[in-house]
């Protein structure tokens, strides 16, 4: 199976976390530079270090975990907005 994100830029975890307050996500919690984020019944966790992009195996990581309320290849989507 071939995810969107595998074939896009990099991203920030600012930059991920800013999309999915778009799409309705809400920030449960930050412990240090890790931010849990609900979507409905999904929950992820992104981490957000000064500068830094988050690896492509992460990124697909987090997009399956909020596929299911968000749809899949939601991030594509989003990206190209």
């Amino acid at each position: 199976m071939r995810y969107a994100s595998a074939t896009l830029h990099r991203v920030t975890g600012r930059r991920l976390l800013a999309m999915l307050r778009r799409l309705g996500c809400e920030v449960v919690r930050q412990q240090g530079s890790h931010v849990r984020v609900r979507c409905g019944r999904c929950v992820t966790t992104v981490p957000v270090h000064a500068g830094e992009d988050l690896g492509p195996g992460l990124v697909r990581a987090i997009e399956r975990d909020l596929e299911l309320c968000l749809g899949k290849g939601w991030l594509g989507r989003e990206r190209r907005r």
